[in-house]
């Protein structure tokens, strides 16, 4: 964590890393309009779960249950996740993922 003194806040010391996550105008780039942070962890970790799934890692018992208690967002978020054989690397799985994102996108 990095302090710096800002000249236009009489020099009073202000944190550079939470300067550089709100970015300008003190927007916040990490919390998405209207979700709580607990749903946008509960998103991620789903979406994550999903992947390592799809790509044939064993989940533990836990993350088996996470993925039960939230069985919606799991039945939408599973069906936009293409399929990939378990031989493929993760990196390559997430690398295939997001070129099939962005193709979506495009069209």
């Amino acid at each position: 964590m990095v302090f710096w003194t800002h000249p236009q806040n009489d020099n009073k010391p202000f944190n550079l890393d939470r300067e550089r996550a709100t970015g300008a105008g003190g927007m916040n780039r990490e919390e998405a309009p209207g979700k709580s942070p607990e749903e946008m962890y509960v998103q991620q970790k789903v979406r994550v779960l999903l992947m390592l799934k799809k790509m044939g890692s064993n989940l533990t018992p836990s993350e088996e249950a996470f993925l039960r208690n939230y069985a919606g967002v799991v039945h939408s978020q599973m069906s936009q996740l293409p399929q990939h054989p378990i031989e493929q690397g993760a990196e390559d799985g997430v690398m295939a993922f997001s070129r099939s994102e962005t193709e979506d996108r495009r069209q």
